[in-house]
């Protein structure tokens, strides 16, 4: 599959620069869509998505509850929760769901290494 889309969904702009900086210099194969919350995320046009970032706390529903809907909606996604701190429980949930963590502060090498497996 040769589709190379990335979703970024995080409360913050700053957060959401950063990522779109790192892609756009490091990695310009991967076309980003971005958005601001899990509502704004569900109600984008469908689309062929292979990988989702997602920040963990934002308004309404937090990450994992995004991307429940997200895997059920693209089958075979790989989600990975961006985020500065998570309860074990939480963090249990999450791993048990098949979602895997980058933790903040992002950076070019934590990308670099969730990416391999699309190379």
């Amino acid at each position: 599959m040769d589709n190379k889309t990335v979703l970024v969904v995080d409360d913050s702009s700053l957060a959401r620069m950063m990522i779109r900086k790192i892609f756009a210099t490091s990695f310009k194969e991967w076309q980003l869509v971005e958005a601001k919350d899990g509502d704004e995320a569900l109600g984008l046009p469908e689309g062929r998505l292979r990988l989702a970032l997602l920040d963990f706390n934002m308004p309404g529903m937090n990450g994992i509850e995004l991307a429940e809907k997200l895997m059920a909606k693209y089958p075979g996604l790989a989600v990975y929760l961006v985020t500065a701190n998570i309860q074990e429980r939480m963090h249990q949930r999450a791993e048990s769901m098949g979602i895997g963590f980058i933790k903040k502060p992002i950076a070019e090498s934590k990308i670099a290494d969730i990416l391999k497996p699309f190379a």
